[in-house]
């Protein structure tokens, strides 16, 4: 147990402080560019910002608002083992969806021409694709087992 959470350092480090930052800066550059935001997407497809695409800025923006919440809520307010673990596979199914709706969107050619990736399409693709292969790694006890003993009361390991 590691850091006010139930994960044990590196994990602890990963997800329950280093990603609600990401999140949280994701959420600052939505919410306050929505245009550049949008057309970063995919690079060069000359994007205009309409009131669609800016809602949908304004509301992804939300959701990764949402996801911190919910990161703090299993990993630091839960204090148990299973509540971390099912978040951690959860939000592993959502990265692949994430790493699958950028591909869909920026078609084959795009998503495999990783030299010209963006910062954006790095962070869709390349932090999704490492905070999943970490989050698996966390469930398979590669950084060790999620729960832990606390102040001699032990914590429910899962």
């Amino acid at each position: 147990m590691a850091l006010g959470t139930l994960l044990p350092y590196w994990p602890a480090i990963l997800f329950a402080y280093l990603e609600p930052l990401s999140l949280l800066l994701g959420t600052q550059t939505a919410w306050t560019d929505p245009t550049r935001f949008a057309t970063t997407q995919v690079p060069d497809d000359g994007t205009i910002l309409t009131p669609s695409i800016a809602c949908l800025s304004y509301t992804i923006g939300n959701i990764f608002l949402l996801l911190l919440l919910v990161a703090v809520l299993c990993l630091f307010i839960s204090r148990e083992a299973r509540v971390a673990r099912f978040y951690l596979l959860f939000v592993a199914l959502g990265d692949l969806g994430h790493i699958y709706s950028s591909y869909r969107a920026m078609g084959p050619r795009k998503f495999w021409d990783f030299g010209n990736y963006n910062d954006i399409m790095w962070g869709n693709i390349g932090a999704s694709a490492f905070l999943c292969v970490n989050r698996v790694a966390t469930l398979m006890g590669v950084f060790g087992a999620v729960g832990s003993v606390k102040g001699g009361k032990k914590v429910k390991r899962v």
